[in-house]
């Protein structure tokens, strides 16, 4: 949004109020509030929610749309479609509607596919999550695109030496606090790692999503915690000194991840990693080059895999650090991908201005023939810009 800012552009960010609101104000992006009930399967809300943004994007004179998340997706690409604004559609993460093929999986397979139909390109942060889509036939190939993760700032998370001793290894796992981010079974690991003795302590970070129905409660958080199983400390904004205070970063996901953002901080920080073979996590773990891979849902090889951690040496987690940041340097550092927002927004604008003025603007009469004549002008002139 800053670098779209920073070449003219006028930046909406229309999202629900939360703590990192106060953000936009200070970037000088106009920040719309909206709710949005981001689980619920109220038809009639759902309804509400397109006639909202509908408004929103009629009221504000909206000329192009970046959607993100389920519903902005499906919902907002049709509201798109009824006035004509052109839109990019990026899925970020299938999440765990798609972990099954029950009745909910169909609808929304069907209301992507409906959704999507007029949308300029749909963007994925992994190929596995584009072949999916493919698959089921809820887009054609050639309107697709796979973005290598959201960008990762390397400045902001940049790499430093550990301050925690060698002889008690500390683990960290940061994410939201639901079942298929692996979380029961990280803290059934460090119990194993508890058992037998070594010295280690295993971090939770994160937040509780209690309208999420695969949420892990607090309380349930806390009695691993009493336990002496893991060492809950909350939530926060900044995740850097935990990251920093660590020696590896664990994500036992089996989630339909995009390309897991906690990941990416810790590599980006030099920072080893744990995690499974799983959706997204795959394009960023290579094994016993930045981290180890487990496998998911398997609680003997997350131990086993931390405890090998634990007793790697400095120069190997050195080494799988440094790896780890060069590959978040090669593939995923945010200038990549704000370039590539870029490129591709100036192309699919280029491909698609023509077909705009016709459908939108050309059928426009004007009474006044002076504001005729110089509409043609502007219509020209604009062409010829891109051409």
């Amino acid at each position: 949004m800053r670098s779209f800012k920073s070449q003219g552009f006028e930046i909406f960010a229309i999202a629900p109020v939360d703590q990192y609101s106060d953000f936009f104000k200070t970037e000088g992006i106009q920040h719309i509030p909206i709710k949005i009930d981001c689980k619920g399967t109220n038809l009639f809300n759902d309804i509400k929610l397109i006639c909202k943004l509908i408004n929103i994007y009629k009221k504000n004179r909206i000329d192009f749309i970046f959607h993100y998340t389920i519903k902005p997706v499906i919902y907002g690409s049709l509201a798109c479609d009824f006035l004509k604004i052109p839109s990019i559609a990026v899925t970020t993460g299938l999440g765990y509607t798609f972990l099954k093929n029950d009745f909910l999986n169909k609808i929304v397979s069907l209301l992507y596919k409906f959704s999507l139909r007029h949308v300029l390109d749909v963007w994925f942060l992994n190929s596995n999550d584009r072949e999916t889509f493919i698959k089921r036939k809820i887009v054609k190939p050639e309107n697709t695109y796979i973005l290598h993760g959201e960008g990762i700032d390397t400045e902001y998370f940049s790499q430093k030496q550990s301050t925690a001793a060698h002889e008690k290894t500390t683990f960290l796992l940061l994410s939201r606090l639901i079942k298929e981010k692996g979380i029961e079974e990280y803290a059934k690991a460090a119990a194993k790692l508890r058992d037998k003795g070594l010295n280690v302590e295993c971090l939770l970070l994160g937040k509780a999503e209690n309208d999420n129905p695969e949420n892990i409660s607090i309380e349930k958080v806390m009695k691993w915690h009493n336990a002496g199983m893991i060492n809950f400390i909350g939530e926060s904004i900044d995740v850097r000194k935990y990251i920093l205070n660590s020696d590896c970063v664990v994500l036992p996901s089996y989630y339909k991840e995009g390309v897991p953002r906690c990941l990416m901080e810790a590599m980006s920080m030099q920072r080893p990693i744990i995690t499974t073979n799983n959706v997204g996590c795959i394009e960023l773990i290579v094994d016993k080059v930045n981290g180890l891979i487990c496998e998911p849902r398997n609680v003997e090889d997350l131990a086993s895999k931390m405890e090998e951690m634990h007793l790697a040496t400095d120069e190997v987690r050195k080494s799988y650090g440094i790896n780890g940041r060069k590959r978040i340097l090669d593939f995923f550092d945010e200038k990549i991908i704000i370039r590539q927002y870029h490129e591709k927004f100036n192309s699919l604008l280029k491909t698609n201005y023509d077909k705009r003025f016709h459908s939108v603007i050309q059928p426009i009469s004007f009474r006044n023939k002076e504001i005729n004549k110089n509409f043609v002008s502007f219509r020209n002139s604009f062409r010829s810009f891109f051409n």
